[in-house]
């Protein structure tokens, strides 16, 4: 279930503060500790979910006019993760961007940015009518603030599950992980994701639902 602009606002900026919590603690062995996510170690890892300083002004220049292409989470997913969908076609461009761009990234570089976009989270006034507000998007030309805070949520909470599981500390709120759960379920068609519920179908016939 979609969550409320407010709930989704207050769940994006928990999920950021806890990056900025467990980057203010990392050891310099952590920072460099492998994770599951093939060739990131944690600083390649928190160098791709790390805001960038100018995350909000580029929402505010993409601010467009009309009904949004997409407005579902979900959709924008299966778009983006389709056989011939950019994230199989760009996996490897980002994998290696984020080992590119790491050594310009410190620790408590990464806790300040994190912090700072939860504040500035908070002080939207979008957010109150996120799924009213339309921008820019690739691919599909546009969406809402709503889809794009709740994909960001999902990024947030899988990849924290990632630094958790490379060096613990820390762990997604009940809210993150709630809304995750329900977005890539919503993802795959729904009687395959049904049948692979229910033990009448293997997994892969619904899972992964994303890249």
């Amino acid at each position: 279930m979609r969550l409320a602009e407010s709930a989704l606002r207050d769940a994006l900026a928990d999920a950021w503060d806890r990056w900025a919590g467990r980057c203010t603690e990392l050891t310099e062995s952590q920072w460099h500790t492998p994770t599951r996510c093939q060739a990131w170690d944690v600083h390649a890892l928190v160098a791709h979910v790390c805001p960038e300083n100018t995350t909000f002004e580029h929402i505010a220049a993409g601010r467009a006019d009309g009904p949004p292409e997409v407005s579902d989470a979900a959709e924008l997913l299966r778009i983006f993760n389709q056989p011939d969908g950019v994230a199989h076609s760009t996996a490897d461009r980002i994998a290696e961007q984020a080992v590119t761009q790491a050594p310009a990234l410190t620790a408590t570089d990464a806790a300040a940015r994190f912090g700072e976009a939860a504040a500035r989270l908070r002080r939207m006034p979008e957010m109150t009518r996120a799924a009213d507000v339309v921008i820019d998007y690739p691919v599909v030309g546009s969406t809402t603030l709503a889809v794009v805070a709740e994909v960001a949520l999902l990024e947030a909470t899988v990849h924290l599950l990632d630094l958790a599981d490379a060096v613990g500390g820390v762990a997604p709120s009940p809210a993150a992980l709630a809304a995750t759960r329900d977005l890539l379920i919503a993802v795959p068609d729904p009687a395959a994701a049904v049948e692979v519920l229910a033990g009448r179908a293997a997994p892969q016939a619904a899972v992964p639902a994303i890249r």
